[in-house]
């Protein structure tokens, strides 16, 4: 799975719908609709995305309008745009990323600080 190449949507390339597969995709250009991968999104620079995305790993370096599920990570770059609710078990915003949303990170709290006490 690894060894795999990642697929790529070129900046030329805009794509309206759902995506979904078990392979990496980096985005260079524009997606409308959703990502469900079993692998890692890239959104460069020069990538749009307006959609939902549920995947592993979530790494944003341009334009994202939606909400971002990441099981594992969701990193934002400094070039990053992203406006939506961010969950994921561990979140990553750069110096100079524009976020606008929440953030929900699955993590056990120490008994002290749980909101209900216990």
């Amino acid at each position: 799975m690894a060894d795999k190449e990642p697929c790529l949507i070129g900046s030329q390339i805009t794509i309206k719908g759902q995506i979904s597969g078990n392979q990496d995709l980096v985005i260079e250009g524009r997606v409308e609709g959703r990502v469900t991968l079993q692998n890692k999104l890239t959104v460069e620079e020069t990538g749009v995305l307006e959609a939902d995305i549920e995947v592993v790993e979530a790494t944003l370096k341009g334009e994202v309008r939606g909400d971002v599920i990441a099981s594992r990570a969701a990193v934002l770059h400094p070039s990053a745009r992203v406006v939506g609710n961010i969950r994921a078990a561990r979140v990553v915003i750069e110096d100079g990323a524009n976020f606008q949303g929440t953030i929900e990170m699955e993590v056990e709290l120490p008994a002290g600080l749980k909101a209900d006490g216990r």
